[in-house]
């Protein structure tokens, strides 16, 4: 078989995100100063966490801002519960600041966009959150609310593949209830971001590849959304591909900068289209084990992203196909259906045989008895709803987490 696209009438949108700049490569932290400059600020807030803070990374940070940072935020916590969330906004508020900039990877960035959600409505306490979250009644009543004024000018500086940064949405976890709610509005958008590789050296393994295969259900959701359209579907090919490839060889060798800086901008080509299709059941269910049963997102992907493309199967054979063609599948002489059903298995060979991430629920400390609060609670999010194939009941859901367990 040699794929084509199939002919069909185009019809649709794709959203620009008022993101300014992303600079890459070794150095490219050097802009920072530049671009602060650019906006007038000089009382920057740098939220991070707490390993990082204790390198000389923050060190490197602070420099490259040349003096126009005010403080240090480092108590941020996996899923970003409310409660953190408010810890850094009161800091951000004692110290003025006038802008942030988060450091490190997906759960300092959620924290830092959910900082500026809070400043923006004037959010002094946890329980005020509730009235900037989505809200939503499967299987199609959506509720968001806007943000009461602009909010602090945001800037991010990576060190995984989670790719956050250049999103305009944000979840953030209400342990009282155990749920991962979404926040959604365009200007929480970083201004700039800066991929500088030689920052990620110190990010432990499993992270990175975690947060890698993360990057890589960007791409396939994206790829298999039902609202794909050619720009997306060309970007997301293109960097499941680097990923693939780029993945590998930094899990060969954790020092090479070259693979490492093809990591960071195929994760940023993951997500370039997000704000213009539709993703599945794959981010859906991802969101909620983290909130319920504290899985990072990374994980949550190299586990359940199969499943869930098996079970979209035939309502996506054509875009699977590409699936397993950028990976590397051979599909010249085989069938569509012999191809996405490679693409699955491919996904399977990366995650448990080349990076040696965890596969199965089991692994990462997931128990039978959390399934039916977790999807009930998937059903809740918003996500969902856009699965290429109908979800019509929980119980889908819940025989989903029992393949993947």
């Amino acid at each position: 078989m040699i794929l084509s696209v199939p002919r069909q009438e185009l019809n649709g949108q794709f959203s620009m995100l008022p993101m300014d700049e992303v600079h890459f490569g070794s150095g490219s932290l050097d802009k920072l100063a530049p671009a602060l400059e650019q906006y007038g600020i000089d009382r920057a807030v740098i939220i991070t966490g707490n390993s990082l803070a204790k390198t000389n990374l923050i060190g490197r940070i602070e420099e490259a801002a040349g003096k126009r940072t005010v403080g240090i935020f480092s108590e941020t916590s996996q899923h970003v519960p409310r409660e953190t969330v408010i810890a850094a906004t009161d800091f951000a508020r004692a110290k003025n600041a006038d802008a942030i900039i988060s450091f490190g990877g997906g759960t300092p960035n959620d924290t830092a966009k959910a900082v500026t959600i809070c400043i923006a409505n004037n959010i002094t306490e946890t329980d005020g959150l509730d009235s900037a979250r989505i809200r939503f009644e499967y299987p199609d009543k959506v509720e968001i609310p806007s943000l009461a004024k602009d909010p602090l000018p945001m800037f991010a500086v990576p060190t995984t593949l989670s790719a956050g940064e250049f999103t305009f949405f944000v979840g953030v976890t209400d342990r009282k209830r155990q749920v991962k709610d979404l926040y959604l509005d365009k200007r929480i958008t970083a201004k700039s971001v800066f991929l500088d590789p030689t920052l990620t050296l110190e990010t432990p393994e499993r992270l990175w590849l975690g947060t890698g295969m993360r990057a890589v259900d960007h791409c396939i959701e994206a790829m298999c959304s039902s609202t794909h359209q050619p720009f997306t579907d060309a970007l997301a090919y293109r960097a499941l591909n680097m990923l693939v490839r780029y993945l590998r060889e930094t899990k060969s060798d954790p020092t090479d900068i070259t693979a490492r800086g093809q990591c960071l901008v195929a994760a940023w080509m993951s997500v370039c289209g997000l704000a213009s299709v539709t993703l599945g059941l794959s981010h859906g269910i991802g969101h909620q084990l983290g909130a319920r049963c504290n899985v990072a997102h990374g994980e949550t992907s190299s586990i359940m992203m199969r499943h869930v493309m098996t079970f979209n199967r035939n309502k996506t054979l054509s875009q699977q196909a590409w699936v397993a063609e950028a990976m590397g599948v051979n599909v010249t002489n085989i069938s569509e259906e012999e191809a996405a059903t490679a693409a699955a298995n491919e996904v399977l060979k990366l995650v448990r045989d080349d990076l040696e991430l965890p596969w199965r629920l089991r692994d990462v400390g997931v128990v039978e008895k959390d399934f039916d609060g977790i999807a009930t609670d998937a059903l809740e999010d918003l996500i969902v709803a856009s699965n290429p194939r109908r979800v019509e009941s929980k119980d889908q859901v819940i025989d989903l987490l029992k393949d993947a367990w």
